[in-house]
């Protein structure tokens, strides 16, 4: 399960971006933007009656300027505006991966998007392992996801 969740993030990432950002991705920039600082990062959390979690973007290299940039086609997007695209961009993307968590036809709740500051991640980091983990690389930066499904445990995975 785990690879086909992680190949839906992935997807859903990919067209998202391309389609409302016109941000393409360049796998070969993959080692020179290996080490990058943190820019910003947003999480959404979802919940239906079977299961609850969140979706986790982080963003390097200039990619959070370049979502809201883009999305809004405004080239000096305010602070606030580049923590709403990113927001949007992740409940966009939330909203195509989970209902492949849960198979057709349940209803589940996603509620707003929040941006998080640095302590607010050490504090996720300490909250387990992801359900799937993916990085991108895009022509104007990179982009880390994580989906997070409470109760998971890879080690309940069939290999």
């Amino acid at each position: 399960m785990k690879k086909q969740i992680e190949n839906v993030l992935k997807e859903s990432t990919i067209i998202t971006l391309e389609d409302l950002c016109f941000i393409y991705q360049m796998p070969e920039l993959k080692d020179a933007q290996e080490n990058l600082p943190l820019e910003a990062a947003a999480e959404v959390k979802y919940r239906s009656d079977d299961f609850t979690g969140k979706l986790l973007i982080e963003t390097r290299g200039g990619l959070f300027s370049a979502i809201a940039t883009n999305i809004l086609s405004n080239d000096d997007p305010s602070t606030q505006q580049k923590k709403d695209a990113l927001g949007e961009i992740a409940n966009i993307i939330c909203g195509n991966v989970v209902p492949s968590l849960g198979g057709g036809g349940r209803e589940y709740k996603i509620e707003p998007p929040r941006s998080l500051n640095k302590d607010d991640l050490l504090k996720e980091e300490k909250q387990g392992k992801p359900m799937a983990e993916i990085t991108l690389n895009f022509n104007d930066g990179r982009a880390d996801i994580k989906l997070f499904v409470d109760g998971y445990s890879a080690t309940k995975e069939k290999k």
